[in-house]
């Protein structure tokens, strides 16, 4: 005989169905848990209802503000982590998305606890989030995979006046004190994207260094190249457009003389939502969000050197290039103007 499932306004079930009264089956049936939406007033409802808690700290009903969220199983194991700018409309998405079959349901059907952590503003819910990911990897996150080695691009001048891209090592530590240009898995991906960057555009590999020979290149001759190789195109047209090209993966130069605190700070903060949080960056490395400045500039002084992730790069640069936050210097506590205001389109 089919059991019949119970579901209550604003829940939805599990894999398992609930028993009902009218099922005879002498079978054990083991009563599975269903979800409740936001809140925990009606515990009597379920057997074992969801458990909220912001960072450990048990709460009655999801925060409406920026942050960080976990989801866990009844085993305490890591399943997901998200951000949001509004956690409770957030996880509503997550549940209403349950109801229909496919991997999410088959996530939202393991949650038994979320726990949230809340942020200043959605910088520092981006960051911490891409960064726990990166650490906690829970179940449901897309895997990112991690080279141990990477290439990128750096440019040099030569005789006559034209930039050559040249392949080297990129150090995921260190300063960075140059503009580099995009990350490569091995210097042959490197090799071929300049190539096709070089057709696409009507570049000149051989006074980019890439060709060997003297005179025009037979890509000139074919009509795919705008003739810098024959004086048709002077050095500073070719350039100009090497780097409009080029611009698109740029890795900036650290443009201060040290490690600064990014402030961001929400006007109206709900209860429990950080009114401001310093997030202490150098040579482009997150290295967390604090409360105070004083408690970056100690954790400061026992960071150890930060290593460099694209994503987190990404974040950082639209961040103080849309002016979205207020610096500081990390060391002196002092306010210091953003010199990317106003400055060259954000690298992608």
């Amino acid at each position: 005989m089919a059991h019949c499932t119970t579901v209550m306004p604003g829940w939805f079930p599990l894999e398992k169905p609930m028993a009902c009264s009218d099922c005879n089956n002498t079978d054990k049936i083991r009563t599975t848990t269903a979800i409740l939406l936001l809140t925990r007033e009606d515990d009597a409802m379920v057997s074992a209802p969801l458990k909220l808690s912001r960072s450990g700290i048990e709460i009655e009903t999801l925060p409406r503000c920026s942050g960080v969220y976990r989801f866990y199983d009844a085993q305490g194991v890591l399943l997901y982590i998200g951000k949001s700018v509004d956690i409770h409309s957030r996880v509503t998405q997550h549940l209403n998305e349950g109801r229909k079959p496919g991997r999410h349901q088959r996530l939202m059907s393991q949650v038994c606890h979320i726990d949230c952590e809340l942020t200043a503003g959605e910088v520092g819910a981006l960051l911490t989030e891409n960064a726990a990911i990166k650490a906690e990897v829970p179940l449901f996150n897309r895997r990112q995979r991690r080279l141990r080695k990477l290439w990128t691009i750096t440019l040099s001048g030569s005789k006559s006046g034209f930039l050559q891209p040249t392949a080297v090592d990129f150090a995921p530590a260190g300063t960075r004190s140059i503009d580099t240009f995009g990350l490569f898995a091995n210097k042959h991906r490197l090799t071929t994207s300049l190539q096709n960057l070089a057709r696409d555009h009507a570049l000149c590999l051989r006074v980019m260094g890439l060709d060997r020979g003297t005179g025009p290149c037979f890509q000139y001759q074919l009509g795919h190249c705008d003739g810098a190789c024959a004086g048709r195109e002077s050095p500073e047209s070719h350039n100009t457009r090497l780097l409009d090209q080029l611009s698109q993966q740029r890795i900036a130069a650290w443009p201060f003389n040290g490690p600064v605190l990014l402030r961001e700070q929400t006007i109206r903060p709900t209860d429990h939502q950080p009114e401001a949080q310093f997030h202490l960056v150098d040579q482009w490395a997150w290295f967390g969000g604090f409360d105070s400045p004083q408690a970056a500039a100690s954790a400061l002084l026992s960071a150890a050197p930060g290593t460099f992730d694209r994503d987190a790069y990404r974040l950082i640069y639209g961040a103080i290039f849309r002016g979205r936050v207020s610096l500081m210097d990390a060391q002196r506590g002092v306010e210091i103007e953003n010199p990317l205001l106003g400055g060259v389109t954000p690298a992608s």
